[in-house]
């Protein structure tokens, strides 16, 4: 077995990871917030710019909502979830919170890890709330919560230690136990 090269990992890890990018910068998925949205917001944020690439950064976008080998639900996977049984009212709103929700979440999640406020742990937690077996009141019910802490969390008005399992449980009435 030849050695292990660490040097020729990394780079084969880079090059492969700049195709990846290139190819979502070229090949924008259509169900995705415009690009052009997370552009914006990548070029507002001078403190992830030597982090972070552009591309890098939408990459992160693009697993964001589609999911990736280490989180295999995306956005889009928990929203679809979310609209199962609702009534046209509950779901237009819903669909229309979600996608908000989302884009802002994720403009702010792909930064690096360095400079971003919402972190992988609170996504998980999201997901778990939203996902919930309960009624679609509490389903509609948890997503102003989740949108209303995200809106909160990325004005500076709420720090990061208070999104915990206990805030949704004692909100929501919701058990987040398997």
């Amino acid at each position: 077995m030849p050695p292990f090269n660490t040097a020729a990992l990394i780079l084969l890890t880079a090059l492969l990871f700049g195709c990846t990018s290139a190819r979502v910068l070229e090949n924008w998925p259509e169900q995705l917030p415009s690009q052009r949205y997370f552009l914006e917001s990548y070029r507002s944020d001078p403190a992830n710019h030597p982090l972070q690439s552009e591309a890098e950064y939408l990459t992160w976008v693009v697993r964001f909502y589609e999911g990736s080998d280490l989180m295999p639900m995306g956005w889009h996977d928990i929203a679809e979830s979310m609209l199962i049984d609702l009534d046209q009212r509950e779901h237009a709103f819903v669909t229309d919170r979600l996608e908000a929700i989302g884009a802002r979440i994720s403009a702010d999640w792909a930064k690096d890890n360095r400079v971003r406020t919402i972190d992988s742990a609170m996504l998980s937690l999201w997901g778990g709330v939203m996902q919930a077996d309960f009624s679609p009141e509490a389903r509609v019910a948890a997503v102003e919560l989740v949108g209303n802490d995200v809106e909160e969390l990325l004005a500076g008005t709420m720090k990061p230690e208070q999104i915990t399992e206990r805030r949704y449980v004692d909100a929501l009435g919701i058990s987040l136990d398997p």
